[in-house]
């Protein structure tokens, strides 16, 4: 965001190369985990077509109001890192005579998105009251493992444990399900 940032008056804080170089540091270092979770939901988003490096680009900078905004040379090391773990795959397609190459999620990429969406969503709902803003997960229809953090789909009745760490969740569905569709316990 700082990068983004290119007037200011002579006499502001982000003037400061010290300033400027702490934060844009500390920036990235965030970016970089959230920039995985992002990416891997677009594509995901994407399941049986798949997305190209551009379009996924472009996706990722529209969905999150041009704040999240990662360069080709971080995207394509990234995308590269991700099909070297297997959580997604690439193919090759033709589109108006032009090859591209497409990006798919793998099923073990499905659990891993899965996974760190949910890990990122607790962290996230854990720091509200610390950063002063409000978040609202999912209530109805989702549970997030209390060992893992894992986003567990309850309307897959066949669900008894967590996919990632193996809690038997049956308990945990019993009490959601006594819960109203604001949240809160009946």
């Amino acid at each position: 965001m700082i990068r983004q940032v290119k007037q200011f008056q002579d006499d502001a804080l982000i003037n400061s190369e010290e300033y400027r170089n702490f934060v844009q540091k500390t920036q990235s270092e965030i970016l970089r985990g959230i920039s995985t979770v992002a990416v891997l939901k677009i594509i995901n988003n994407h399941t049986q077509e798949g997305i190209y490096g551009y379009e996924l680009l472009k996706e990722l900078k529209n969905s999150t109001k041009n704040t999240l905004v990662i360069e080709e040379g971080t995207l394509y090391p990234l995308l590269k890192k991700l099909e070297k773990g297997k959580i997604i795959r690439s193919e090759h397609k033709q589109v108006k005579g032009r090859s591209r190459k497409y990006y798919i999620i793998t099923s073990e990429g499905k659990k891993v998105q899965n996974h760190l969406t949910g890990f990122f969503s607790k962290l996230i709902e854990s720091m509200s009251d610390l950063m002063e803003f409000n978040v609202a997960l999912p209530k109805k229809d989702v549970l997030f493992c209390p060992n893992c953090a894992n986003k567990i789909d309850l309307t897959d009745p066949d669900s008894h444990f967590c996919e990632v760490c193996g809690l038997n969740i049956q308990n945990l569905r019993t009490v959601s399900k006594l819960k109203n569709d604001n949240g809160d316990e009946l």
